[in-house]
C-alpha cells in the first residue's frame, strides 16, 4: 500500500483554509437571518403577500438598502470570434494545442436547473441541488454559452431571422458545469455555496439587482402597488444618485470570499440597467419610509438610468475581487474580427460604472448581443434554441477564455491539476484586452474587450521571456524591482493586481448614495522607470469628478488593476517595474502582513546574460548528447526551464525554484532540442541532443 504523507505546513494550510471557510459561512449565514429578519418585519406591515410569495421572495433576496429588500434577478458564435475564441479552438497559436475543454469544469450560479439533456449540453451539465428543481431557459442559455458542443445541424427562427444551430457552440465545447441556483435553497445562499462546495475555481455569475428605474410589468401590492416604473432611491437626498455604484453588503461578500479563497475567480455580469426610466405616462413610484408611493405633482421625476453615460452598477457587481463582465454588439466587421476600437460598440443595455470611489467596473466587456445559444420553453424537449441578448450571455464568453486558458497552460506545463489564482486570471485578461471606447480604461468598457488569443499568446511568450507573467510578494515599506527590455517595435505595457481585503459596505443613504471614499485597503502603487532618462511612468485612472473624461496618468489609490502604456519606447531600452505600497500592508483582520501581487509586461524582448555574467553565474547544461537526463546547476537560483523541439514546440516545463535541477527527456523522441534556463538575471540557450 503506498503511504501518503501530508508536512505539518500542508495539513496547517488545510486546516486553516476550512476554518476560514467555515467563518465564513457563519458570517453569511447570519448576515441571511438578520436581512429574513427585516423582511419578516417587512412582511408584517404588508400582510396581502401569499404564503408562496413570501418564500419565492425570500429565497431571492439580496438584502436592504433605504429599509427596502432587494432581489436578485437574470441579466442575459460570432462572439466566440470576436474574441478570439475561434483561434484558440482550432490551436492556431503556436506553442499551444488547441482549445477542446477537456477536464475544465465551470462552477454556475444561475436561476435553477438547467435542460442538461440538450443536444448542445449532452449530460455535461450536472445541477447539484435538489434534482426536482424547476428547469430554466436563463440557466440552460448560459450552460449552452459556456459548453455548447456547436455539433447539431439545421436551422431555427428566432425574431423573424433564420439562425444555424451549429452557431450555438460554445467557449468549452467538451468542458463540464456544475449548476447551482443563485437563490437560498438547502444548501445555503449564494455566499454560503461559494464557501462551502469544494475545489470551486472558475464561477459564473450572470444575475444581479437593479438599484435604480426599475419597471414592473405585473402589479403585486402592497410592494408594487401597479405596473409601472419604480425609483430605488432615497429622493428626499437628491434626484440624481441612487444606490447604483455603492460597495454594498454584497461587494463585500464577495471580496471577503476571494481573499480567503484566491483560488476562486468569479465572474459576474454587470448588469442590463443602461437608460431604463419613464418615458412618457407610464405610473411612477419613488421610495418614501420604507414604501413605494406616487409621485407627487411638482416632484422633478428622476432622469433614467445612467442618464449623464455613468452610474448604474447595482449592488454585487462592484467588488475589487472579481472580474465584472459588460456586452457590446456584434462586431461588423469582416469575420467578426477586432481591428481597432471604434469597430467596439456598447450595447445599449449594458450597465456603466465606475463604483462611485472612481474604480473602473466593468472590468471588461465581451460580445452580448444577437448570441445563439440553446434553450428551454417548459416542454421538457432537447432541440429548443433562441437568439437573444443581455450581459448574462457577455459573462461566460469570459469565464470560459479563462478555462480555455486554464487547458493551454496545463498542456504546456504537463500539470493536468493546474489552476491560476484571481489576481493572476484578472492581470491577465485586463492587460491583453483590446482597446474600446476611449484610450485607457472607461466607464463603458472597463479595461478593454476581453481577447483569448492575446492573453493566451503571454502564456507562450512567457516562457522563452518574450513577455512576463509573474507572481510576486510585498512586503510593506519594501519595493519590488524588475528590469525589462523594451523591444521598441510595439507599446510596452505593464500591468499589476492583487486580491485586496474586504472592505467595510456602507449601509446608510447618505453613503450609498453620495460617498465616494476608496473602497481600496492595500493600496500598491506600480511606476515604470526609463533607466537611461530618469522619466517615471504613472498608471491610468479615472476622474471621479468627470466619469465620462478620458482617462488620465497618475496616482490611482481606488483600483486593485494598475496599467501603464508607453506608446513609443527606446528600442531595446531597459525599463524597470517598481512597485510600492502606502501604509502598511494589512490581511483581513487588519493584522500586518505581505500582499501577493500579479503582473504582466509586454512589448518587452528576452535579456540574455552577457559573457561575464555567464562565468560569473557558471550555470552548467550537462550532458550535451544524451539518452535520458539532463543535469542543470547555477549558483544562484534557476526559476524557471523550458524545453522546445526544433519547431519550436514547448514540450517541458519546470518552474520548481531550486540550484540543480534534473529533467528527463526519455520519453521524447531522439532529436536536437533546445534547453532555456531563467534565472534572476536573465536566460541562457543550449542545444542538446537525444540519441
Amino acid at each position: 500500500m503506498k503511504k501518503v504523507v501530508l508536512s505539518v505546513g500542508m495539513l496547517f494550510s488545510f486546516y486553516f483554509s476550512n476554518a476560514q471557510n467555515l467563518k465564513l459561512k457563519n458570517e453569511f449565514a447570519n448576515q441571511q437571518v438578520e436581512n429574513e429578519k427585516k423582511l419578516d418585519a417587512f412582511f408584517s406591515k404588508h400582510s396581502r403577500y401569499s404564503i408562496a410569495e413570501k418564500d419565492s421572495l425570500r429565497s431571492n433576496l439580496a438584502g436592504f438598502a433605504g429599509g427596502m429588500p432587494i432581489f436578485f434577478t437574470t441579466e442575459e458564435t460570432r462572439a466566440n470570434a470576436t474574441s478570439n475564441v475561434d483561434e484558440l479552438q482550432n490551436g492556431s497559436i503556436a506553442g499551444a494545442a488547441a482549445v477542446t475543454g477537456n477536464g475544465i469544469n465551470i462552477t454556475v450560479f444561475d436561476t435553477g436547473r438547467p435542460q442538461d439533456s440538450h443536444e448542445q449540453i449532452g449530460g455535461r451539465a450536472v445541477y447539484k441541488e435538489a434534482p426536482t428543481t424547476t428547469r430554466y431557459a436563463h440557466s440552460t442559455n448560459v450552460t449552452s454559452v459556456l459548453i455548447g458542443n456547436g455539433l447539431a445541424t439545421g436551422t431555427f427562427n428566432s425574431g423573424g431571422q433564420t439562425y444555424s444551430k451549429a452557431d450555438a457552440k460554445g467557449v468549452l465545447p467538451l468542458g463540464t458545469t456544475e449548476n447551482y441556483s443563485f437563490s437560498a435553497t438547502a444548501l445555503g445562499t449564494n455566499f454560503e455555496k461559494l464557501v462551502s462546495i469544494p475545489n470551486i475555481n472558475i464561477s459564473n455569475h450572470s444575475y444581479g439587482t437593479n438599484v435604480g428605474w426599475t419597471f414592473v410589468g405585473t402589479a403585486s401590492p402592497p410592494f408594487y402597488p401597479t405596473s409601472g416604473w419604480y425609483w430605488y432611491a432615497n429622493y428626499d437626498l437628491n434626484t440624481l444618485d441612487t444606490y447604483s455604484g455603492a460597495y454594498h453588503e454584497n461587494d463585500y461578500n464577495f471580496d471577503k470570499i476571494v481573499y480567503a479563497n484566491p483560488q476562486q475567480i468569479i465572474f459576474k455580469s454587470t448588469g442590463n440597467y443602461y437608460g431604463g426610466g419613464p418615458t412618457g405616462a407610464e405610473a411612477k413610484y419613488k421610495l418614501k419610509n420604507g414604501a413605494y408611493v406616487p409621485f407627487e405633482d411638482g416632484d422633478v421625476i428622476p432622469a433614467a438610468n445612467c442618464s449623464l453615460g455613468y452610474n448604474c452598477i447595482g449592488f454585487g457587481s462592484l467588488a475589487k475581487n472579481i472580474i465584472t463582465v459588460g456586452a457590446v454588439n456584434q462586431l461588423t466587421t469582416p469575420n467578426n474580427k477586432y481591428t481597432q476600437a471604434s469597430d467596439v460598440v456598447k450595447g445599449s443595455f449594458s450597465s456603466a460604472g465606475p463604483r462611485k470611489d472612481g474604480a473602473v467596473k466593468p472590468d471588461l466587456t465581451a460580445v452580448g448581443v444577437n448570441m445563439v445559444m440553446a434553450s428551454y420553453t417548459g416542454n421538457n424537449t432537447n432541440v429548443v434554441y433562441t437568439s437573444t441578448f443581455g450581459t448574462s450571455f457577455a459573462t461566460p464568453i469570459v469565464s470560459g477564455i479563462a478555462g480555455a486558458l486554464t487547458q493551454i497552460q496545463r498542456n504546456m506545463s504537463g500539470n493536468s491539476n493546474f489552476i491560476f489564482n484571481a489576481d493572476e486570471m484578472k492581470v491577465l485578461l485586463t492587460h491583453t484586452a483590446n482597446e474600446a471606447g476611449r484610450p485607457g480604461p472607461d466607464v463603458w468598457y472597463g479595461w478593454g474587450l476581453v481577447d483569448g488569443k492575446k492573453a493566451a499568446q503571454v502564456l507562450v511568450n512567457r516562457l522563452t521571456e518574450d513577455a512576463y507573467f509573474e507572481k510576486d510578494n510585498l512586503t510593506s515599506g519594501v519595493s519590488f524591482k524588475k528590469e525589462i527590455k523594451a523591444t521598441g517595435n510595439e507599446p510596452l505595457k505593464v500591468s499589476i493586481s492583487w486580491v485586496d481585503p474586504a472592505i467595510t459596505a456602507f449601509v446608510t443613504d447618505v453613503d450609498l448614495q453620495q460617498n465616494h471614499a476608496s473602497r481600496i485597503v492595500n493600496d500598491l502603487d506600480l511606476r515604470v522607470v526609463e533607466i537611461g532618462t530618469g522619466n517615471v511612468y504613472e498608471p491610468w485612472k479615472l476622474d471621479i469628478a468627470e466619469p465620462n473624461a478620458n482617462a488620465t496618468t497618475g496616482d490611482n489609490t481606488v483600483d486593485n488593476v494598475e496599467q501603464i502604456v508607453i506608446e513609443n519606447p527606446i528600442s531595446d531600452g531597459m525599463y524597470r517595474i517598481e512597485v510600492t505600497n502606502k501604509n502598511t500592508l494589512v490581511n483581513q483582520e487588519g493584522n500586518a502582513a505581505t500582499q501577493d501581487f500579479s503582473w504582466v509586461a509586454t512589448g518587452t524582448k528576452k535579456i540574455t546574460l552577457a559573457s561575464d555574467n555567464l562565468t560569473k553565474e557558471d550555470i552548467k547544461i550537462y550532458p550535451t548528447k544524451t539518452k535520458d537526463m539532463v543535469t542543470i546547476s547555477a549558483p544562484i537560483d534557476i526559476e524557471r526551464i523550458v524545453v522546445f523541439d526544433m519547431n519550436g514546440k514547448l514540450i517541458l516545463e519546470n518552474s520548481k525554484i531550486s540550484k540543480s535541477q534534473t529533467i528527463d527527456l526519455n520519453r521524447f523522441p531522439n532529436s536536437v532540442y533546445i534547453i532555456n534556463v531563467k534565472t534572476k538575471t536573465g536566460t541562457i540557450s543550449k542545444k542538446i541532443i537525444k540519441e
